[in-house]
């Protein structure tokens, strides 16, 4: 066998395999794999005797063309009536033969290279008769199309034959010809008019030839073109010819194999596209409406962003000031972290898991929950039309596990990974900022000021007998708060607004990484996918085909 074919045998094999929901291609995975093995089991003969099957209605002469040949009486005869209703078998002695066994063989040494049978009539109303006619037709590799004037036209014969264009080669013999005019350009138009293309054409006759060979008479001209048919399969049929005949069968059984699968699978490569455009489609509606539902639930609570941006800048706080606001921050979240510490399950909403997992970077999205009732009844409207065109595309719809649960841990992870990345990179960056040195150090320098030169004032008052009365103090201590308080405010102030910037760029984030798709509907994104790319590999295997021919 060629590499060639080798290789396209293998690539029909992973196609044959599919057992996805794609019911086109799955229905046609069985008989694909028929094939396959068909083809490799005709390679595998190719230096067998050449199997030539006679095919035609009753009363036709089939029989007698197969005595004719043997020149014996070997099969029974009727010029009105159907005889034959098991094959008979005319093969070489010694030759291997792989038919049922209640078949009926005959060895014998007329064709050497050559194995005939004679079927049953193909126009019977037996249907037991009709099934061992296809088994011999599936079996043989040279039809021989027995016809006479009045049957050559026959239905019942071309309903057997039809199946097997390109599958098979095709001899037809008209087996009663006599000095009225024949039939032969009119039976190969018609023929052709079914897709069927014959090899050769003799006419004999059958009857006048048997007799002339029991009775041990030389050819007459009386028996038309016999003389060439004997020649023909006595001589023509050499054993190269024989190996092009089956090779050429088995290269039309490919080439049709390859046609129906473009016919019947390619063919619904439009569908598929439709199929995938609506999971497109409704995987964006999701994000959208996902956006629209989540990130309200999760920026409700702008205050949680400053909580988490306090905390950050708790853990970095220097100095008077950054110690303070630290004490402060403290207090100020104190019931939050109360909270926090319940071991009841309520903890707070999607707005404080966000601030959790913004400030520690340790939690997984398996610890953001943002499941609901109204994501979910969405989730279930957008499948609906989705999988309509996934039905309309030849695909088996799941009746139950309809995603949702894949979805939301998607869309779970996609959200923690922006709160664990992007923006929790943003709050870390903006508290350490606000705490830097520099800042610290310029924070801290009024109160400081402020306290040296109130010390400096007391203690030049010790030395200059000026004492300094309550009101001095109260004042001092006054302006010290004030200046404090005035820096915490400042420092608070500027935290809120941090946040919000902080939350407000989250906030875009959130929408791009949502935005990007590939949320909701994976798995059946997966199903077109893996649809498309065999009808891509099918395509591909065709043009190999053609391109072997």
């Amino acid at each position: 066998m060629p590499d060639s074919i080798v290789t396209l045998l293998e690539r029909l094999d992973a196609v044959a395999a599919y057992a996805g929901p794609w019911t086109v291609l799955a229905n046609e995975a069985p008989l694909l794999r028929q094939r396959l093995a068909e083809l490799r089991e005709r390679e595998t003969r190719l230096d067998d005797l050449l199997v030539v099957a006679l095919v035609g209605g009753s009363g036709v002469g089939k029989s007698t063309l197969l005595n004719a040949l043997a020149g014996d009486q070997l099969a029974k005869t009727s010029e009105f009536r159907p005889c034959t209703s098991m094959p008979t078998v005319y093969h070489p002695p010694g030759a291997t033969l792989e038919f049922p066994e209640d078949w009926r063989k005959v060895a014998g040494s007329a064709l050497e290279h050559l194995v005939i049978v004679d079927t049953p009539d193909s126009d019977t109303i037996v249907k037991e008769h009709r099934a061992i006619t296809i088994e011999a037709l599936a079996r043989c590799d040279l039809i021989l199309v027995c016809a006479d004037l009045e049957k050559y036209l026959d239905e019942a014969t071309w309903s057997l034959l039809r199946p097997l264009r390109e599958e098979r080669a095709f001899v037809c013999v008209e087996t009663k010809a006599s000095e009225a005019p024949g039939v032969r350009d009119h039976w190969l138009d018609r023929l052709e008019q079914h897709g069927l293309k014959a090899g050769g054409y003799f006419r004999v006759n059958s009857r006048r030839s048997l007799d002339r060979k029991l009775a041990g008479h030389a050819a007459g001209t009386d028996e038309f073109d016999f003389a060439s048919l004997e020649h023909f399969l006595h001589r023509e049929l050499t054993a190269e010819r024989i190996r092009r005949i089956k090779r050429s069968n088995a290269a039309g059984l490919l080439s049709k194999t390859m046609a129906t699968l473009d016919e019947r699978v390619c063919a619904r490569a439009p569908q598929l596209e439709a199929a995938r455009k609506a999971l497109d489609t409704a995987d964006a509606d999701m994000a959208k409406d996902s956006f629209d539902i989540v990130g309200a639930r999760l920026f409700a609570e702008p205050h949680l962003w400053t909580y988490a941006l306090g905390r950050e800048m708790g853990l970095r706080s220097k100095g008077v000031v950054g110690t303070l606001y630290r004490l402060l921050e403290a207090g100020r979240t104190l019931p939050a972290r109360i909270s926090s510490w319940s071991p009841w399950p309520m903890r707070g909403g999607a707005g404080r898991e966000a601030a959790t997992l913004l400030g520690d970077s340790t939690l997984v999205s398996e610890d953001l929950d943002l499941s609901s009732d109204d994501l979910r009844s969405k989730y279930a409207g957008k499948r609906s039309e989705a999988m309509l065109e996934m039905a309309r595309a030849g695909f088996a719809v799941a009746a139950n596990g309809n995603g949702f649960d894949e979805f939301m841990r998607a869309l779970n992870t996609r959200i923690a990974e922006v709160l664990r990345g992007p923006a929790r990179e943003r709050i870390v960056g903006r508290a350490r900022m606000m705490t830097a040195w520099p800042v610290a150090i310029a924070a801290d320098a009024p109160p400081i000021v402020f306290a040296v030169v109130s010390g400096y004032n007391i203690l030049e008052s010790y030395f200059t007998q000026v004492i300094f009365g309550a009101g001095f103090f109260v004042h001092a201590g006054t302006v010290l708060a004030i200046i404090l308080g005035v820096e915490l405010f400042g420092m608070s102030a500027a935290a809120r607004y941090a946040a919000w910037s902080a939350r407000q760029a989250a906030v875009k984030d959130l929408r791009v990484a949502l935005g990007g798709n590939r949320l909701a509907f994976q798995s059946e994104r997966d199903d077109v996918m893996q649809a498309e790319g065999m009808i891509v590999e099918i395509r591909a295997l065709r043009k190999l085909a053609l391109a072997d021919e």
